[in-house]
């Protein structure tokens, strides 16, 4: 879709404005560089890209669907749009600017939070978990009927 970004960009005039930086290997870089991650979805799962950007400590501006607002705490660690339409993402925006003092601080409550739901170790916890299973199949304490 580079190609139609690039000619969104030059259509309204916003080369000056606009980068597209291309791949970056590492999440941490793109923080470095930008302070709010907005994602206007209409549906989603749980974006990893929330969860990369509040790990690197940046609020959010997102949507309220599927996961967002499980981790997204609205005025808390970011700003969540009631719909995904102009008005509702615009007056996300505008509640964000209002507070852009508070931006770091935001940042700070977004990498506590997000480290309490997510596990430093995600494959690990599951690895054991599968483990753990498997145990408790091989052994009786649990049954596991498949059928094909």
């Amino acid at each position: 879709m580079k190609n139609i970004i690039e000619r969104l960009v030059q259509r309204f005039n916003l080369q000056e404005r606009v980068t597209l930086a291309g791949h970056v290997s590492r999440v941490e870089d793109i923080w470095a560089e930008n302070h709010v991650l907005v994602m206007p979805s209409r549906f989603e799962g749980l974006p990893l890209a929330i969860v990369e950007a509040m790990l690197c400590a940046r609020p959010v501006v997102a949507t309220h669907v599927a996961g967002n607002s499980e981790i997204v705490k609205d005025g808390i660690t970011g700003f969540l749009a009631d719909a995904a339409t102009v008005g509702s993402v615009g007056q996300a925006l505008e509640r964000l600017w209002d507070g852009r003092n508070n931006l770091m601080l935001m940042g700070h409550a977004a990498a506590k939070h997000i480290r309490n739901c997510v596990p430093a170790d995600p494959v690990g916890v599951f690895s054991q978990k599968v483990q753990s299973l498997l145990v408790s199949v091989a052994t009786g304490k649990m049954k596991f009927d498949v059928e094909f």
